[in-house]
């Protein structure tokens, strides 16, 4: 099997980060992994080989085959439209490393299929397998970098299509691109690497001055958010507006009693400010409003006791002393209930706790909280 997708390097200013470059030169991801990176790894690696045996869930397997189904019906129809007889297929290519040559600067990165046809021709696909919005290929400098590493690459080649399939959003976004392109599209990328080589090496000696950082939506997403003075300096923006007659404060004299007790007032303010927006935003998530890459996610709900007396006798009728609840009277109902599984035989406990649950509920002393959500 090919080497694991989330082994392999990355160029410093890669492809796919080049979108949160050009919205602020100072930008570096976080790194690391997360549940639904390693869930697209996986869907990456299985669509290279073609097998989907080594998925994990049905919904991994959908996606799979959606992609593959996409993706041969556009390729078909690219070849049925076509005003040569007898197009044919002179590569096919998966996992495609292409290099892009820049004014003084370079990047690479690796795009998912590269189909090269013998009419000069060629069509470039890109599989997202997350919920985000992307930008269509015309806008999207990740599908301008691999085209312009494509067209280096294949020097005979006129047009390149560009196609992303995203099949959680039921979508396919493509364009075709010509060579009278490339040079645009170089100098677009080229300005966009070159500041961020300039800006963030900057972030290793404290920060960059403010005028080279722009606060953008995918400041959650940046390894420097906490200490970034951009974001200060909007948050100090904001104060401003519920506040008018606060101060001007010197966010590089943050050892200052005075403007830490300042920054303090600030926050207070942004603090309640913000809690509104949020408790603003669930609200329209909750009524089927969709953000761009915000997902509603469902925290879950608390359990709380409203009546011990009863819960003390529910407790007695599984085993359970009185100083046996007394000493657990400080732990959450669910270690207490837990409690009552271990007193049940092996092979039963877990039985048994989600029965002392059960007991709690029907008898009416068990009280729920509304759902709790949040956005990420």
């Amino acid at each position: 099997m090919p080497d694991s997708h989330s082994d392999r390097d990355h160029a410093e200013f890669s492809p796919s980060s080049l979108k949160y470059v050009a919205g602020c030169a100072g930008f570096q991801g976080r790194g690391g992994t997360s549940a639904a990176a390693e869930k697209g790894t996986r869907i990456h690696e299985a669509l290279e080989i073609g097998d989907p045996s080594n998925l994990e869930s049905e919904e991994e397997v959908s996606i799979f085959h959606e992609i593959v189904a996409e993706e041969e019906s556009f390729l078909q129809n690219f070849i049925n439209s076509s005003s040569v007889s007898g197009l044919e297929v002179k590569e096919d290519l998966k996992e495609i490393q292409l290099t892009v040559e820049l004014e003084g600067t370079s990047t690479w990165g690796t795009c998912d299929r590269m189909v090269v046809f013998n009419n000069n021709t060629g069509v470039l696909i890109d599989y997202k397998t997350g919920i985000s919005v992307i930008d269509p290929p015309e806008k999207n400098q990740q599908a301008r970098a691999y085209t312009v590493g494509a067209f280096q690459k294949y020097k005979d080649l006129d047009e390149i299509v560009f196609l992303f399939i995203v099949p959680v959003r039921n979508e396919t976004l493509f364009h075709t691109f010509h060579r009278s392109d490339v040079q645009t599209m170089v100098s677009d990328l080229s300005g966009i690497i070159k500041q961020g080589e300039v800006t963030r090496p900057k972030w290793e000696a404290g920060a960059p001055a403010l005028e080279e950082l722009t606060p953008t939506v995918n400041c959650r997403f940046c390894k420097h958010e906490d200490k970034c003075p951009a974001l200060g300096g909007l948050v100090i923006e904001v104060a401003k507006k519920v506040n008018p007659q606060l101060p001007d404060v010197d966010l590089e004299e943050t050892e200052d009693p005075e403007i830490v007790e300042q920054l303090w007032v600030i926050a207070k303010i942004v603090s309640n400010w913000s809690q509104r927006l949020k408790q603003r935003a669930v609200s329209m998530a909750l009524e089927g409003v969709e953000f761009p890459s915000l997902r509603l996610k469902n925290m879950g709900t608390t359990r709380k006791i409203t009546d011990n007396k009863s819960l003390i006798a529910i407790a007695e009728t599984y085993g359970l002393s009185l100083d046996d609840i007394l000493s657990l009277a400080s732990i959450p109902l669910a270690k207490l209930a837990k409690e009552a599984g271990q007193q049940a035989e092996k092979g039963s406990k877990k039985k048994i706790s989600e029965e002392f649950l059960d007991a709690c509920e029907d008898a009416g002393i068990l009280r729920k909280s509304e759902p709790r959500f949040t956005l990420s």
